[in-house]
């Protein structure tokens, strides 16, 4: 449930009635990543109310996007919820940060990785800071005109909860909800919201634990071609193509890169192994009166174990045997 004071937010009033129920569609989907990021799905939110056709939502995502709620790459298949990550305080937790942080190095599209990487700049981390500036696309140049605020501006907050000053370095103004949520995140599950680090709603936050860590990372590279042209591609010209085998090769170089640094690590342990064995091996010598000091016992290895009272017992024992025959 969204909190009530949304519903007096100038921006957020200035929608359509549709355009505000897809938002609220959209911030709910078990898809939605922690990057904000999700898969354009529009026949599957169709399917969300008989009444709404395919066009229609696509309707309803141009005006969300005019308004700077969400932004759309139809070529790449991808819809990224602006101020998603801010407002769920991904920032606060370095576990949902650091998947976070994954979910946005895989983003396809450059349209949506520029919007990405200056929404990872405003959470003021230093490793949000790096991952910002790798997938910023030089020289990218939006389609549209992109709005200026000045430093001393302090943005609408229709929660109520989050007061928020833009520095002057902020080129753009704050999506008027201000409601975006976590699908999988602390204190809620599928499809409920969250605001910033409350439960809409009433009820109340959970820490995060190790139930609902971030999953780890799969160890299938992603997909080498884009979703209109899978499984095998296609040889005419595809920007979004293209996209998806820069972002497989950086894949399989990490992958090498992490193969040949386990190896190093296996080789480092093997040397440690073999030394540990070196200095047992003298500490026995040095403490054995049977063997040279090169570990021979003669024209053998020694294996450091005094033999010479079983010797004695087994001859006694074959010589009592030999003289119990005799007898006989």
């Amino acid at each position: 449930m969204l909190k009530e004071s949304i519903w007096r937010d100038k921006d957020w009033r200035l929608l359509p009635r549709t355009a505000q129920a897809t938002y609220v569609q959209l911030i709910s989907q078990k898809e939605l990543d922690r990057a904000g990021i999700q898969p354009l799905q529009v026949a599957k939110w169709a399917k969300g109310c008989n009444d709404l056709t395919a066009e229609d939502l696509c309707a309803d995502l141009k005006v969300l996007e005019q308004h700077r709620f969400v932004f759309v790459d139809e070529d790449t298949d991808e819809l990224f919820v602006r101020s998603y990550m801010r407002h769920c305080d991904v920032a606060r937790y370095p576990n949902i940060l650091k998947n976070a942080l994954r979910c946005a190095r895989m983003v396809a599209s450059e349209k949506l990785r520029h919007e990405l990487a200056k929404e990872l700049r405003r959470l003021h981390k230093a490793d949000a800071d790096q991952v910002a500036d790798a997938i910023d696309p030089p020289g990218f140049e939006p389609d549209f005109d992109e709005p200026q605020l000045n430093g001393s501006e302090t943005l609408p907050n229709p929660s109520e909860t989050l007061p928020q000053t833009v520095p002057a370095t902020v080129p753009e103004r704050l999506n008027g909800s201000e409601t975006p949520t976590e699908p999988q995140g602390y204190g809620s599950g599928y499809g409920s919201v969250t605001l910033g680090s409350s439960q809409v709603g009433g009820a109340r936050e959970r820490e995060p634990n190790a139930d609902n860590e971030p999953p780890p990372d799969s160890n299938d590279p992603p997909p080498r071609h884009c979703p209109k042209h899978m499984p095998g591609g296609t040889l005419d010209p595809c920007g979004a193509c293209k996209e998806h085998r820069q972002r497989h090769d950086r894949w399989l170089a990490n992958a090498d890169i992490e193969q040949k640094r386990a190896q190093q690590a296996a080789a480092r342990e093997e040397a440690s192994r073999r030394a540990q064995l070196a200095v047992d091996r003298q500490l026995a010598i040095t403490d054995c009166d049977l063997c040279d000091d090169n570990g021979y016992r003669g024209a053998h290895v020694c294996d450091h174990i005094d033999r010479t009272e079983t010797t004695k017992a087994g001859i006694a024992a074959v010589r009592a045997a030999l003289a119990k025959g005799s007898a006989k």
